[in-house]
């Protein structure tokens, strides 16, 4: 009783601090049409990101051809922050210049990661993962794609196991004679996800890895496997860019039917099948092209979650620009 009473006698207390702060807000909602992220962007062609890590200041990786002045393509690293104004409600995402010294160390690594493999060839595709059974939150496997060799193949780097991202290997069971890449793990890693076009036209493959294994013996794993397309989600045309969050698929895809273009569409896994691909609609897609969406589950301050793609539609800064839009949650 005695709690209950001295709770009580604290609401007032916290409202009334809400009210001298300004805070009217608790939640906020992303912008359901999509925002250039101009304070990366460049003149030239950005985009197919990847932000593994939750919380309110991230890295984000992303393939550009800023330095080669429309050449060939690197991955460039930022950290950006985002948040909400408790007063406005307002969204807010920005490059974050100044903030917690340790997320900085954290993702300094990253910066390592990037100088390693990027080369005079083109890295495209980055996809980073902290999911595996080791250490801290700033131990993480970086997926990528190069044409060194003339087709795009997959590799990885790791700093797992104080490697300090020293070492590059192709993920043999993934790679052909034709162009492989845009990787993603399903929900426990227990499959890999990517596009290639040796079936003459780019379609969605996975293969299934060896639960046994940790996810960095997955990779290096030489085994005999199959690869296989799904059905479910492949066209006629070229379908790319699969991204998996739980149970729930994005991709990019030139099919008919759509606005124009490369469109972004969606698939939810249910009963262990694909549903039929839904296109996200205009208020995403436009007659341009629409390539690599990745999503980033938000916290329960907000009421959507947060999906970034790229686009060439006009308005941007040039080429292909990096958009983040919020859609429905997943879970």
């Amino acid at each position: 009783m005695k709690k209950t009473f001295a709770f009580l006698l604290f609401l007032p207390i916290l409202y009334s601090c809400n009210e001298i702060w300004g805070y009217k807000f608790n939640t906020a909602t992303i912008p359901t049409t999509p925002v250039n992220l101009d304070f990366i962007n460049s003149e030239y062609d950005d985009y197919n990101s990847t932000s593994p890590v939750l919380g309110e200041t991230f890295p984000i990786c992303f393939s550009s051809n800023r330095r080669s002045a429309g050449g060939e393509y690197d991955i460039i690293y930022k950290l950006i922050r985002f948040n909400f104004s408790k007063s406005s409600g307002e969204f807010q995402i920005e490059e974050e210049t100044n903030g917690n010294m340790d997320v900085f160390t954290e993702n300094a690594d990253l910066k390592n990661a990037l100088r390693k493999i990027n080369s005079p060839f083109t890295e495209f595709g980055p996809y980073l993962t902290t999911r595996f059974p080791f250490g801290n939150g700033g131990e993480r496997i970086l997926l990528y794609a190069s044409d060194e060799f003339g087709d795009f193949d997959i590799r990885f780097t790791h700093n797992l196991n104080n490697m300090n991202y020293d070492s590059i290997a192709p993920i043999s069971y993934l790679n052909s004679e034709f162009n492989d890449y845009y990787p993603a793990f399903n929900k426990d890693s227990s499959q890999i996800y990517w596009c290639s076009d040796r079936n003459g036209q780019f379609d969605i493959f996975n293969v299934e890895l060896d639960n046994s294994l940790n996810l960095l013996d997955r990779l290096y794993d030489n085994s005999e496997k199959t690869p296989r397309t799904i059905d479910a989600l492949n066209s006629s045309s070229d379908d790319k860019c699969p991204f998996i969050l739980e149970d729930f698929m994005v991709f990019s895809s030139n099919r008919p039917g759509g606005f124009g273009g490369f469109d972004l569409y969606y698939s939810q896994k249910t009963n262990g099948e694909w549903t039929k691909p839904e296109n996200f609609g205009a208020e995403i897609n436009s007659e341009h092209d629409e390539y690599r969406p990745i999503i980033r589950p938000q916290s329960g301050e907000f009421t959507n979650d947060l999906m970034i793609f790229s686009s060439n539609r006009p308005a941007g800064l040039g080429g292909f620009d990096l958009y983040y839009v919020g859609i429905d949650r997943v879970n």
